[in-house]
């Protein structure tokens, strides 16, 4: 039995404690998530400790990467992760069949649950702040993040143009980048100063506001209309 076994939760005949031995591993590979997420979170991916990650997850440094091999690997779990949670809390089966303005529901509801994980907001932030650079193994995660929130912000709203849900003559592109960019904007503000910004609160005023300035008037046609 492996030294990452060991220390996830004992050992026994090999045949018989098959299954528990999935079990513990896979108990084993959350924990290690869990804190690598925290760590990355407070330190950076260049300032988080494999050796910390792992005393804090109960585990040896061979235990840990026996799990997942290296640093970098880690980090690639620790994105993917924090990705399908981000689309649990989207709720919505496909967020890319979503149509005009319930683009603007979904995102009502993701800040609602990111303001309960400030955790992952802050990995987030912090990946992206250190990738900047692009000798960072976040950096392409980092972009994709961005260019796939662009792009289903966009595919939504020029959907509800087709339908005619949003009134002529508005660029889809710029506004999906226009509401990318308050979206992680307010985040910052929020994980600097949270006290102070009612991030929840702002960003529903903000969709708010938006809709009565996008939502085609019944009725009404103004093809010479601009956002």
């Amino acid at each position: 039995m492996s030294s990452g076994e060991e220390a996830a939760g004992g050992s026994g005949p090999r045949g018989g404690n098959r299954p528990s031995s999935y079990v513990r591993g896979d108990t084993a590979k959350r924990r290690i998530l869990d804190v690598a997420m925290e760590e990355f979170a407070e330190r950076g991916y260049w300032g988080a400790s494999l050796m910390e990650i792992a005393r804090r997850s109960q585990l040896s440094k061979p235990g840990l990467l026996h799990h997942f091999p290296s640093k970098q690997a880690l980090l690639v779990a620790v994105t993917v992760e924090r990705d399908l949670r981000d689309r649990h809390g989207m709720g919505v089966a496909d967020i890319f069949a979503l149509r005009g303005l319930r683009i603007l529901d979904m995102l009502d509801r993701l800040v609602e649950r990111n303001a309960e994980r400030p955790g992952l907001v802050q990995l987030s932030h912090v990946l992206a702040a250190e990738s900047v650079g692009g000798d960072h193994p976040a950096a392409e995660h980092s972009r994709r993040h961005f260019t796939d929130a662009r792009r289903l912000v966009r595919t939504a709203l020029e959907a509800g143009a087709e339908d005619g849900e949003l009134r002529p003559g508005i660029d889809c592109a710029q506004l999906a980048t226009q509401i990318v960019a308050a979206m992680e904007g307010l985040e910052n503000q929020w994980l600097a100063e949270p006290e102070a910004v009612d991030m929840v609160a702002v960003f529903h005023a903000y969709t708010r506001d938006l809709r009565e300035r996008v939502r085609a008037v019944p009725g009404s046609a103004d093809p010479g209309a601009q956002d």
